[in-house]
């Protein structure tokens, strides 16, 4: 779609810096509830760029000369050859978010909803106020217990979206993205006017065109690949889709309904290719002018692969335009996408599974300052700490009341303060803890 051929479109801007930055070439891919990762290949006249300096700042990767792009962190940078005028480099663009993938946590929230818990970790690697927020429709009820075992903070924070059935998408400018979370359709903006399906000799006036696109029915796992052109062949048997545990009787059918539109979600989709640069994962997509009637509608692009080149930026001279062939693709901007019909609910699959702990383990009896017996005989709970929980503070959201035999079996009366217990993990789940004995019996 670009004309002439020596005009370039693709520009890349890091915070602080002036250079003479030019991209040569880029690859992303984007998704729903996913991180998004773009490598770009750019040139420079200066040989001699501070990598250092540049590492671990913000930047844009502009797609046209209408301000489209995509915004993040400069996560690796590399200056990989020189040549006689210029040299080339890589780097890779990331969000913020893609940063908690390098803490593991061990800990324990109590009496906390999967939003709160969110914001919670988010706000701990920076991620503040301005740079997330949340547009939910429905209720959220405090988890008594939820435990966060040997994942990273990434993890943590997928699995719970996914348990609840909330999505994920990033809002691009030159100036920042922003993480946005919901849980309904009407939070998935509309890129603008639609765009046409056509072949390349139907382009009118250098517009953009959705150049195909091939309807899917069946339950499988519908996401490409960007070493593949068609739908990965899988079925979609969710192993982890048993019923969760819920809080209350409208939480429960809130689940409920969320698994049915899951399964609804992966029955119908498209995938299909395009050089409209307007395409972002999150986003409300409008097809025109297809032969089929029914598709020319509203689309929810859950996957997008971008792709640019540029090699101009190098004085050679390359003819404007593909043949089509996806072999022959040299200079311009194309994307593969995938997308279900925006009226069908979309639901993030289970893809990041609850971690099992080991069904026996062992934690200490604690009291805060002036308390002494931790013991609520009414109710058979007593208030321990696990060793591995790595919070440092000591109050009572540092420990957790947790159910215990009906005998305690001890002759020493109720667990105190200082005695080790043994915990018992039903099904070797990290959120059902039950003391079943005591350690310290003689």
């Amino acid at each position: 779609m670009f004309s002439p051929a020596n005009q370039t479109h693709f520009s890349l801007t890091i915070d602080g810096f002036e250079h003479d930055f030019q991209v040569l070439a880029f690859t992303g891919e984007e998704a729903i509830s996913r991180p998004y990762l773009f490598n770009v290949e750019f040139v420079s006249e200066r040989p001699d760029l501070d990598l250092e300096n540049l590492f671990d700042v913000e930047a844009f990767l502009t797609f046209d000369a209408k301000g489209n792009g995509i915004h993040g962190r400069v996560y690796h940078i590399a200056q990989s050859s020189n040549g006689e005028r210029l040299t080339r480099y890589r780097l890779a663009l990331v969000p913020h978010l893609s940063y908690l993938r390098h803490r593991i946590s061990q800990r324990i929230y109590q009496q906390f909803s999967v939003p709160k818990i969110v914001a919670l970790v988010l706000e701990e690697h920076g991620i503040l106020g301005d740079a997330y927020r949340f547009h939910l429709g429905a209720t959220y009820p405090e988890r008594d217990y939820c435990t966060q075992y040997d994942e990273t903070d990434l993890h943590f924070i997928q699995r719970l979206c996914e348990e609840e059935g909330i999505h994920f998408h990033f809002q691009h400018s030159a100036h920042g993205h922003v993480l946005v979370f919901g849980d309904d359709q009407a939070v998935f903006p509309n890129i603008g006017q639609p765009t046409a399906y056509g072949h390349e000799s139907d382009r009118v006036a250098n517009e953009p065109l959705i150049k195909r696109i091939n309807l899917r029915l069946g339950q499988f796992t519908s996401r490409i690949s960007p070493r593949n052109h068609d739908f990965e062949q899988q079925l979609d048997i969710e192993k982890d889709d048993r019923p969760e545990r819920f809080t209350g009787h409208e939480h429960g059918k809130q689940i409920r309904l969320r698994t049915m539109e899951r399964r609804h979600a992966a029955y119908r989709q498209a995938e299909g290719q395009s050089d409209q640069t307007r395409l972002v994962s999150g986003h409300v997509l409008e097809i025109s002018g297809h032969p089929r009637q029914e598709w020319n509608t509203l689309w929810l692009m859950t996957q997008v692969i971008h792709e640019g080149r540029q090699p101009q930026v190098l004085g050679e001279n390359v003819a404007s335009g593909n043949s089509g062939n996806d072999d022959d693709f040299h200079q311009g901007y194309r994307n593969r996408f995938v997308v279900l019909p925006w009226n069908v609910s979309y639901r993030p699959p289970l893809a990041h599974k609850k971690p099992q702990v080991p069904s026996l383990q062992t934690a200490v009896v604690v009291a805060l300052e002036g308390e002494g017996i931790q013991s609520d005989r009414r109710c058979g709970r007593i208030k321990v700490k696990f060793p591995w929980d790595r919070e440092d503070r000591f109050d009572d959201k540092s420990h957790c009341w947790l159910k215990g035999t009906a005998d305690w079996s001890c002759e020493m009366g109720p667990p105190r303060t200082g005695m080790e217990v043994v915990v018992t993990f039903l099904e070797n789940d990290p959120d059902q803890p039950v003391v079943s004995g005591c350690l310290c019996c003689r």
